[in-house]
């Protein structure tokens, strides 16, 4: 067995440990997309495949089941066996996520996209996704490192991204057509419920090795 290794606080030496004022927060990258591009996303996202938007129970061990009291939504995964019609738009919001967490982000390792992004269609008077956060026991689960929402429209109510920030709730601002939002997958997050219109967002997430 490995002991604790404990580091006498006069030999303590902070300034050689890199450190992140992100790791509780969001980002954002503003217009990553034009108006009449997420027209056209939502267009073709409604094309995609109709996955049945399942949330994992209470035990781990069991399948994963349909509720619709704590997420209910519509969501669309576009073809695997035809990414050239979508790729662009994975590149575009890769480049956008590197480019920040490289910078003056939170510095992770990542890999990639092993996951295809999804579109989600919050309605009025239903949609809605509960605190929950992104990363799971499953392989491609437990890589999730950022997730990001590039959200389509804003010409609806409701439907706020917030994070859970200790007793507050962090609503991060200008979430409007064309930017795009992204999180360390570890934050709890909700979508609150829709008043009035239809929200749409395309979401996925950027993977690299697990936390340790």
């Amino acid at each position: 067995m490995t002991s604790l290794k404990v580091i006498p606080e006069e030999k303590q030496d902070i300034t050689k440990v890199a450190t992140c004022s992100l790791l509780d927060k969001s980002a954002l990258s503003r217009n990553v997309f034009t108006k009449e591009e997420c027209k056209s996303i939502i267009e073709m996202g409604k094309t995609w495949e109709d996955v049945d938007a399942q949330v994992q129970t209470k035990n781990p061990k069991a399948e994963s089941e349909k509720n619709d009291d704590y997420r209910n939504c519509k969501m669309y995964g576009p073809p695997i066996d035809d990414t050239e019609s979508w790729l662009w738009i994975g590149q575009k919001i890769s480049a956008a996520i590197y480019n920040f967490n490289s910078n003056e982000g939170w510095k992770f390792n990542l890999i990639g996209l092993a996951e295809r992004p999804m579109m989600m269609e919050y309605e009025e008077g239903v949609g809605k996704y509960d605190w929950h956060i992104d990363l799971g026991p499953s392989r491609l689960a437990s890589t999730r490192k950022l997730g990001f929402s590039l959200l389509l429209n804003d010409d609806y109510e409701g439907g706020e991204f917030q994070i859970k920030t200790g007793r507050e709730n962090y609503i991060p601002p200008e979430q409007k057509i064309g930017n795009l939002l992204f999180f360390p997958s570890y934050l709890v997050h909700r979508v609150t419920l829709v008043t009035k219109g239809t929200r749409s967002v395309l979401v996925g997430w950027v993977h690299g090795n697990s936390f340790s």
